[in-house]
Parts: C-alpha cells; sequence; structure tokens
C-alpha cells in the first residue's frame, strides 16, 4: 500500500465505497442519505484493513471522503431520476433542477461533517446515528422555530438554510401554523452556502481532531 497521506486517503475511500456497494448501505441511504452513512466509522477498522500502520486523521479523512462520494452518488441519480421524469412530462427542463441539486450537494457535506462529528464525540454509534437524525429532522427545525418567534432570524442553523434547495425550484419552504402553515424564513443563497460550508468544515475538522486523540479499540 502507499505510503503517502493522499494515496493512503484513496486507499481508504475505496474501501469504504466498496463495503457500500456490497451491503445494503445504499439501501439506508435512499432513506436518510448523507446521514447514515457519516457515521461508519468503526472503531475495528484500522487493524484489519491495513498491515501497516495509517495514521488517524488519515483514516477519518478516507472515510469522510467515502461518504461524500457515495452520498454525492445517490443525490446524483435521484436528481437525474426527476429530471428525466420532468422532461418527459413537461418537455423542458431549466438550469434551477441543476441549481438545487448543487445546493443539496452542499447541504450534504454539512450532514455529513456533523454526523462524523457527534461519531467522534459519542462512544456509542447507534446514539450518534440517532442523534444526528433527529437534529437534523427536528431540532434544529424547533430551535429555529423558536428563534423566528422570538424575531431573531435563524440564519445560522442548517436546516432553515436548506430552504433553497426547494426555492431554486420554485418552492417554498413552510413551517407549521394555522391555515396551512406559515412561511419559514429561509437566508440567502450565498449565507446558506457558507452556512453549509461552516458545518462541513468545523464538523470534519473537530471530528479529526478528536479521533486522533483516541486509540484505535481491538
Amino acid at each position: 500500500m502507499t505510503t503517502t497521506p493522499f494515496g493512503q486517503v484513496v486507499t481508504v475511500a475505496s474501501y469504504e465505497i466498496r463495503k457500500y456497494i456490497r451491503g445494503r448501505r445504499l439501501l439506508g441511504m435512499l432513506i436518510l442519505v448523507a446521514l447514515i452513512i457519516g457515521l461508519e466509522h468503526e472503531k475495528r477498522t484500522g487493524y484489519f484493513l491495513f498491515p501497516n500502520p495509517v495514521r488517524r486523521e488519515v483514516l477519518v479523512v478516507g472515510k469522510i471522503a467515502a461518504s461524500l462520494i457515495v452520498s454525492a452518488a445517490v443525490l446524483t441519480l435521484y436528481y437525474g431520476a426527476a429530471a428525466i421524469a420532468a422532461l418527459a412530462i413537461t418537455g423542458s427542463l431549466t438550469w434551477d433542477v441543476g441549481l438545487s441539486y448543487v445546493y443539496a450537494l452542499a447541504y450534504m457535506t454539512a450532514v455529513v461533517g456533523v454526523a462524523y462529528l457527534l461519531s467522534a464525540l459519542l462512544k456509542s454509534t447507534v446514539a450518534a446515528t440517532v442523534l444526528t437524525f433527529f437534529l437534523f429532522t427536528l431540532i434544529f427545525t424547533i430551535i429555529g422555530a423558536i428563534l423566528s418567534v422570538a424575531s431573531v432570524k435563524p440564519w445560522f442553523i442548517p436546516t432553515s438554510a436548506s430552504g433553497i434547495i426547494a426555492n431554486a425550484l420554485g418552492g417554498a419552504a413552510v413551517g407549521p401554523g394555522p391555515g396551512g402553515g406559515a412561511r419559514e424564513f429561509v437566508p440567502d443563497p450565498a449565507t446558506s452556502v457558507l452556512v453549509f460550508a461552516a458545518y462541513a468544515i468545523v464538523g470534519g475538522v473537530l471530528a479529526i481532531l478528536w479521533f486522533r486523540r483516541r486509540e484505535l479499540a481491538s
């Protein structure tokens, strides 16, 4: 196996992708997209995968890369199928679909970054998975709603920023409310993308630093 950090990252990522394809993780991703695969950091991987030592940060970067690649592939399949269906029904296709796809990819990186951070902080993978799921499907939404009631714009909440994905297609993000729901605050696209990048980078870096401190368990 190559001894360069980049080569080791490629090796880890390739191995993780093969595991996704052979197993049933792709089915889970169709339900949860990047949420579940961001937590596939088995503690024993470093021992059964490599005959010679690999730095912990290299191992984590490789796993993150694999999660991003496979998640992006699933999103691509989803948007590709949706675009083909729209083209067949309407006979036309706008660039808004591509813009929504790019925003979805950016949001995906934020989810993966947070997922890996929680996986690093919590000893239980199951607990990290459950917390990540509820964080993006419920907790962030509740926090955003509370801030909106308090007249504070939740521009820094990733689920609020994710409204740009639907807005790019002409849809409107709505929250719970009387009469069919109230319009949810959505930051402008530039701010939203920066929020995604912040969660992805901070979550990924902190996860790498935390995993680096932990010893691989046998």
